[in-house]
């Protein structure tokens, strides 16, 4: 396997990636019962909760787990916003492409 710039390998590369579409597959087959945006707000938070319990459990102990709180916190959260700015300007470029070509409402 070849490494890739963040130091992981080609195959951890294909699992990563196999896991986002995976996780949107399942977001939106479950938007056939419930709003986007009530799915959208479930995601989001199964993935904080997720991102505590990984945190929590490579912790040595509870107290180092108090330590990287804060760290940990800022650094999800600008990885987010980083995916989230790349996502929308991906949609704003390519809307007509990606949601389809809807009348403006005067």
């Amino acid at each position: 396997m070849s490494d890739v710039n963040d130091g992981s390998t080609a195959n951890d590369e294909d699992i990563y990636w196999g896991q986002v579409e995976a996780f949107i597959s399942q977001a939106n087959d479950a938007c056939d019962a419930a709003d986007p945006g009530i799915v959208a707000a479930a995601l989001l938070n199964a993935a904080a909760r997720f991102n505590a319990f990984v945190v929590a459990h490579s912790s040595l102990d509870k107290n180092e787990f108090a330590e990287d709180v804060e760290g940990t916190t800022n650094y999800l959260t600008g990885r987010f916003r980083d995916h989230l700015k790349e996502h929308m300007d991906d949609y704003r470029e390519n809307y007509t492409a990606l949601i389809g070509n809807r009348e403006s409402a005067d």
